[in-house]
């Protein structure tokens, strides 16, 4: 399976609400590494001091035509082991 343009929106829903439910960074990464398409994932090592607090994964998707495209899945740490989507944009 692999991405085209239009899967990135249905992609984006089905991601906030696992992130909305994850009880850890943990969680968020083995729902991102078991998605059809999501061929690499990493947990950047910084914590964007921001109120509240950012954290990022990038995310390497397999597009259609064969190429594969990076995208940054940027979520709040609302601290409690709870945690918000924020956006995913391109790296």
């Amino acid at each position: 399976m692999s991405f085209s343009t239009v899967d990135f929106k249905v992609f984006e829903k089905k991601l906030a609400s696992a992130v909305d439910s994850a009880g850890s960074l943990d969680e968020i990464e083995a729902w991102l590494r078991a998605q059809q398409g999501v061929k690499s994932v990493q947990l950047t090592d910084y914590l964007m001091k921001s109120n509240p607090p950012q954290r990022e994964f990038i995310v390497e998707f397999k597009m259609q035509n064969g190429s594969t495209v990076k995208k940054i899945v940027n979520i709040f740490d609302l601290g409690n082991r709870q945690f918000e989507f924020h956006e995913l944009r391109d790296e």
